[in-house]
């Protein structure tokens, strides 16, 4: 029973044995026991009760730790840590017991002797540097020790090196925003054995301990603190570590919220002044206080009155228009940036006056003289650099001697252009002349005067010609080109002289120049020498000539000899004929590309296809460009077409593409089926060339075939098929069927002959009521009615067979071939 509870019988049947083990008591709570012995007669009285019992687990010794290891080590200590036992023998762990071996001897020694260990972790002191030690540990209740838990690994007693580590916490990893006066914090934590020499630096300076900064270094935390941040105090933060294993570091970067500034807006001005408005312009401060400026505050001020106005306090560009200022008056203008935390310092512009921006044009250069001839000369000039913001509508040019003082204008209105002829001069006087530009505003100032020049007809040759060059060669001839003297001496040039010589080394530079062009003048700035020898080297020289005479002549730069030059062909298109050529049916096609080759290339023209020519269009070659010109395109000139040059170095091909946007081509395949006397099956296949546009739907017709007019039976037929109904029966019929799309109907297609509108023909039926209607010895006269059905066409006649009566069934011979309904059968 539980003490001083009732008493419970706990075996149900006897017990031979003199102990029993009693089960289902409740752990902590007490009980007595009593015993009743019994024999045949019955039980005895119960025995003296036993003391009282507390239910309880039986105490042991506890089990070893669990996984212990080395967490750390140096040359005198160990750090060890492990894991309370997985059974604590039924009492509370008091503590822990920690023993050492040293390598090389079996004798353990008890490191805590004085008191038990609390913690599951335990530094060993009083270690030798470089021994090795083996080290177990026991745990211990109210019975006693243990069974021992031995570390894996023996443990040589040495320091730990290993480099820096530097990690900054989460929140100081990304940007740290801060407002003025407010606290920077940078935590983070630093590892290194040994411990590390721990710096701070901002900006390539190292930071120290000061009024306003303070530094904890609490191995592994680190922290850096700014009080009262400025917004100088922005920037990127490092913390470096070192320590004789190697070093590392981390930044942290710091925004400090302030006002714009302190610098103020920049290169503030004032541009497009006119009477009643100005433009102000400025760059935004160098510092916007690290958050965005919002807008900017535009303030102006009347410099005799010198009271600020707000223009505008709420500018969101870099610009404004200031309008209503009144002409004539002196203003200043100064803008402030503003931001979230507030606005920054002002910039002021110098005055300004309003008035009208623009002004008479500058001076022109001085003018040149060209075309000079006895009674007129042609005077030349550029505009002035400034035109004083407004157009230069025209020139005022003015004449006079060379001895005299006074400027004549040379028109009585300004000149347009910028060249006049002036006439009626006086032969054999010496003239200058000098120009003024004009705008809206007014007449500017003259220009210097141009140089002078005497009225008289030109008596110079004219100048050398110019960039004379080989243009072509071949192995007998060289083709030189140049261009027209600068200077033509007065008068037009009126031809040209080409001198040829062997190259000779040493020779006279004027000996043995021969004339090329002997029978006549050379007109045009490009000449051929022919019958040369391509082993020797030549010389030449081009001379101008004008009325007066032969000029200075220029000379080719070195000696050349004549070669065949080589060039492959090569085809330049134009970006237009890369792509897909459109043109709209009846326009003509235009297709050019341009040429290269030496020898001059063999073009040809094709269009790829049936034929693979192009049998109808215009072919050219001008020059460099190949054409080829199709006129009134129609559908079927769309395709691909080609290009080829053909000559002694290579070939050379291109394609294009055209696409003709016409009407649709007739449908192919168009057939008829099903006829009967009421109806037909139409069907047929789109055609084969569209028009450069999708068939939208398509047209279809009928006509009686002794009528000429064609009536329409559908007019927006999507398939390419149709059932006809309601034909008259015997009459014969033509269908057509049209294409039709964006661009409009197409070809027609016709069938090729008339349909008839019946039935399907079949064989006629038998003949009704054959008969004999009369006999003779050798004749028979046979009779018949006509059969029921013809088949669907008139009988054309009737075929009269016999056949003896013993012959088999299957042994007729033809007798005739009859129309009439009756037939005398002789010779039997």
């Amino acid at each position: 029973r539980e003490a001083s509870g009732k008493w419970v019988r706990v075996n149900k049947t006897p017990i031979l044995d003199m102990k029993y083990r009693v089960t289902g008591l409740f752990e902590g709570n007490t009980y007595e026991f009593r015993v009743f012995a019994e024999n045949m007669v019955g039980l005895s009285k119960p025995s003296p009760s036993s003391d009282p019992i507390k239910a309880s687990r039986p105490i042991t010794p506890p089990g070893p730790p669990i996984n212990p290891k080395l967490k750390d080590k140096t040359k005198e200590t160990a750090d060890l840590v492990w894991t309370k036992p997985l059974k604590d023998g039924g009492s509370p762990i008091l503590g822990y017991i920690v023993e050492c071996q040293k390598t090389g001897t079996t004798q353990w020694n008890r490191i805590n002797k004085d008191e038990l260990i609390r913690q599951c972790a335990f530094r060993v002191p009083g270690l030798i540097e470089g021994n090795e030690y083996k080290f177990r540990i026991k745990a211990v209740n109210i019975v006693g020790e243990g069974e021992p838990r031995e570390l894996a690994e023996t443990v040589l007693a040495k320091d730990i090196l290993s480099p820096p580590e530097v990690s900054l916490d989460v929140t100081c990893r990304d940007l740290i925003t801060v407002r003025v006066g407010q606290t920077i914090r940078i935590t983070g934590k630093v590892k290194g054995r040994p411990d590390p020499d721990i710096t701070w630096s901002k900006d390539g300076k190292v930071l120290v301990q000061e009024k306003r900064v303070e530094i904890v270094h609490d191995l592994p935390n680190v922290e850096l603190q700014v009080k009262e941040a400025k917004r100088s105090d922005h920037g990127k933060y490092i913390i470096a570590a070192k320590n004789s294993c190697g070093h590392a570091q981390a930044f942290a970067v710091v925004n400090v919220l302030d006002r714009p500034g302190p610098c103020p807006v920049r290169n503030l001005k004032v541009t497009d002044i006119s009477s009643d408005r100005c433009t102000v312009t400025w760059d935004p401060p160098e510092d916007d206080g690290g958050c965005e400026i919002q807008n900017y505050i535009l303030e102006k001020c009347e410099s005799k009155r010198m009271v600020w106005s707000t223009y505008s306090s709420s500018v969101l560009t870099n610009y404004a228009n200031v309008t209503r200022l009144i002409e004539g008056n002196e203003y200043i203008f100064r803008v402030r940036a503003e931001n979230k935390m507030g606005t920054g310092p002002p910039t002021e512009t110098h005055p300004i006056i309003a008035k009208t921006k623009y002004e008479r044009p500058g001076r022109p250069d001085p003018p040149d003289v060209t075309r000079v001839s006895k009674e007129e000369m042609t005077v030349v000039w550029n505009p002035p650099e400034y035109d004083g913001g407004k157009s230069i509508t025209g020139y005022i040019l003015e004449k006079k001697e060379k001895r005299s003082l006074r400027w004549v204008p040379v028109t009585k209105t300004a000149i347009p252009e910028r060249r006049k002829k002036v006439t009626n001069l006086i032969p054999g006087h010496e003239y200058q002349f000098r120009v003024s530009a004009e705008n809206e505003v007014g007449l500017g100032e003259p220009s210097l005067p141009s140089r002078p020049v005497v009225a008289k007809d030109p008596i110079e040759p004219p100048g050398p010609p110019t960039n004379l060059r080989v243009v072509d060669s071949t192995k007998s001839s060289i083709t030189l080109g140049w261009g027209k003297p600068v200077y033509d001496g007065g008068a037009p040039i009126i031809g040209y002289v080409v001198e040829i010589r062997p190259k000779v080394e040493g020779a006279d530079p004027e000996a043995g120049w021969k004339r090329c062009n002997v029978a006549a003048q050379v007109i045009h700035t490009e000449f051929t020498a022919t019958s040369l020898d391509e082993n020797q080297l030549y010389e030449f020289r081009v001379s101008a000539q004008n009325q007066v005479g032969l000029g200075r002549p220029a000379e080719l730069k070195e000696a050349v000899s004549p070669k065949e030059i080589l060039e492959p062909p090569e085809i330049e298109l134009d970006a237009s004929m890369r792509k897909l050529v459109t043109v709209r049916a009846g326009c003509p096609i235009r297709l050019f590309a341009i040429v290269r080759g030496r020898p001059a290339p063999k073009v040809t023209w094709r269009r790829m296809g049936i034929d693979n020519v192009i049998r109808k269009g215009q072919v050219d070659l001008v020059d460099t460009m190949a054409f080829c010109v199709i006129p009134d395109s129609t559908r079927d000139d769309s395709g691909k077409y080609s290009l080829t040059l053909v000559n002694a170095a290579g070939e050379k091909a291109v394609f294009v593409n055209v696409r003709v946007l016409d009407t649709p081509g007739p449908v192919s395949d168009f057939k008829v089926s099903d006829v009967t006397k009421m109806s037909c099956h139409l069907s047929w296949a789109p055609p084969e060339n569209d028009g450069g546009s999708p068939v939208t739907h398509y047209i279809l017709q009928k006509r009686e075939a002794d009528r000429k007019t064609w009536g329409t039976v559908t007019a927006e037929l999507k398939k390419t098929s149709f059932q006809i109904a309601n034909l008259v029966p015997g009459t014969e019929y033509f269908f057509r069927v049209t294409a039709v799309n964006e661009y409009g109907s197409g070809v027609p297609s016709d069938i090729p002959k008339p349909v008839l509108a019946t039935d399907p023909l079949s064989e006629p039926d038998p003949p009704r009521k054959l008969e004999v209607t009369e006999i003779t010895k050798n004749s028979a006269t046979l009779g018949w009615l006509p059969p029921l059905r013809d088949g669907g066409s008139k009988v054309d006649g009737y075929i009269v067979s016999y056949k003896e009566d013993e012959q088999p069934a299957d042994r007729w011979t033809e007798y005739s071939v009859v129309k009439d309904l009756s037939i005398v059968v002789a010779g039997l």
